[in-house]
């Protein structure tokens, strides 16, 4: 007897919502496009200059998420590689962070709705936005201001939580940029302590059990794929006419499997070598004798940001999740030599994660906790129902999930950047391989690059010569 699986709950959703929808209706124009702005991240096609210009539209004064879309705005700006008005858009963000008040919105919230009020975003969301003004100044040379927002960052982590208190001075990227920024302006005795703490990760009690979960999670679904992607490859060369430049990716090696030289580059001759000085170790590249010597630093952001949302019978409390993505490791090629890892200098869920509790949710769970009590007498049961309890469940969506850092002294040219990522198990995640063409290393300079992996961003179709 062939039974079918019982249907999941996306799948419910999914056939609901297909069958409330009447005949010939569906999504608007605004609404496609502010979905395509919110995949932008995960998009190979994402149009970056079109969805910023409409999200930048929603970032009026009068509406009280107006930061929430100016910070979306400029990621949508950095991911497009306009870094001019990604700085002014985070610039206004803080100032609109420290000045903007409204003591209505702010007292309806503390009785009702979280949401209410202006969003100004979690300590950590605060802590990327001045990490990207800190990375910003620094690549225009102001050093002091790269300093300056770098410290920023690091203050704006520092939970009050008690029992976080381990993690109060952990924002790896922060401290990173400030060692480099503390370098430019001669204070190595500070530069040092900042790399020393760009280098130190606290876990957390469960990450080890998330992590192994993870692991597990990613074989099963890397094994699933490979059989798909070897049938793909089977079908594409069978016949008298196979597809041209089909690959057979189902046997990738894993992160220390990894060839020396990619397929169609030259093998790399001793005299020309690329890489004139490398990082081994994370501990390694945040030094200060390493950094003064740097010329290349690949900024890399993978995977996508946390999600929020509420839970509770009555949504009054808001959580933090990951995000799904498989990246965990970077690897850099450059014109297809190997050069080195990438080493992770930031986990934006082990920020959210380590938050700890503060009075605005313990407020929270008084409220929903009333509420509840409230529902279930009699009388007055009904009447609580008009009591709105929910916590708030906006974030910055385009935030990414990790940001990892290569950086090298190579010889001065023009190089084809090739970024390689691995799963959790270090296994090699073939549709996920993302290259940059002619990127300029020039003498005498720092040269930093900000580059995001999307998956198929390399899955080009190539058609035949003519003979």
């Amino acid at each position: 007897m062939n039974r079918r699986a019982p249907l999941k709950p996306l799948a419910w959703s999914i056939l609901l919502g297909t069958l409330l929808v009447p005949p010939g209706c569906g999504p608007d124009e605004a609404q496609i496009k502010m979905a395509e702005a919110m995949c932008a991240r995960a998009n190979p096609k994402a149009d970056y200059d079109v969805s910023a210009r409409f999200i930048q539209s929603y970032a009026r004064p009068d509406d009280k998420d107006f930061i929430m879309w100016a910070m979306d705005h400029s990621s949508l700006c950095l991911m497009g590689g306009n870094y001019d008005q990604a700085k002014a858009e985070l610039l206004q963000c803080v100032a609109d962070i420290e000045n903007h008040q409204d003591t209505e919105k702010e007292k309806q919230a503390a009785l009702s709705d979280e949401s209410a009020k202006i969003f100004k975003g979690e300590p950590f969301e605060r802590a990327m936005l001045c990490t990207y003004l800190g990375l910003l100044h620094y690549m225009d040379g102001d050093y002091n201001n790269a300093r300056i927002f770098c410290t920023r960052a690091n203050m704006a982590d520092q939970t009050t939580a008690e029992n976080m208190a381990k993690y109060r001075d952990d924002f790896q990227l922060a401290h990173f940029w400030l060692g480099k920024a503390y370098l430019k302006l001669g204070q190595e005795d500070n530069a040092r302590i900042a790399f020393v703490k760009a280098c130190t990760r606290v876990p957390r009690d469960n990450e080890q059990e998330e992590l192994q979960a993870t692991q597990r999670n990613q074989a099963s679904e890397r094994e699933k794929r490979m059989r798909l992607e070897a049938e793909s490859y089977r079908l594409a060369t069978r016949g008298d006419k196979p597809v041209p430049g089909a690959t057979d990716v189902s046997a990738s090696p894993g992160l220390t499997e990894m060839p020396e030289t990619l397929p169609g580059y030259p093998s790399q001759h001793p005299a020309e070598q690329i890489v004139l000085r490398g990082a081994s170790s994370r501990e390694e590249m945040c030094s200060s004798v390493f950094q003064k010597d740097v010329n290349l630093i690949l900024v890399v952001e993978t995977g996508l940001g946390p999600i929020k949302y509420l839970l509770g019978e009555n949504q009054f409390a808001d959580t933090i999740i990951r995000a799904p993505y498989p990246e965990r490791n970077v690897l850099v090629y450059l014109n297809g030599q190997l050069a080195g890892q990438a080493w992770q200098m930031l986990d934006l869920f082990h920020q959210a994660d380590t938050r700890g509790t503060t009075e605005k949710d313990q407020a929270q769970v008084a409220k929903g906790v009333t509420q509840s009590i409230l529902r279930r007498l009699p009388y007055i049961g009904y009447l609580a129902d008009f009591w709105i309890v929910k916590g708030d469940h906006r974030y910055w969506h385009l935030l990414p999930g990790e940001v990892h850092v290569y950086a090298a002294k190579v010889r001065p040219g023009l190089y084809n950047v090739t970024i390689e990522s691995f799963d959790s198990n270090g296994k090699l995640l073939p549709r996920l391989r993302l290259t940059r063409y002619y990127l300029p290393v020039r003498e005498g300079q720092e040269n930093i690059y900000m580059l995001h992996t999307v998956a198929e961003a390399d899955n080009v179709y190539m058609t035949p010569k003519n003979d």
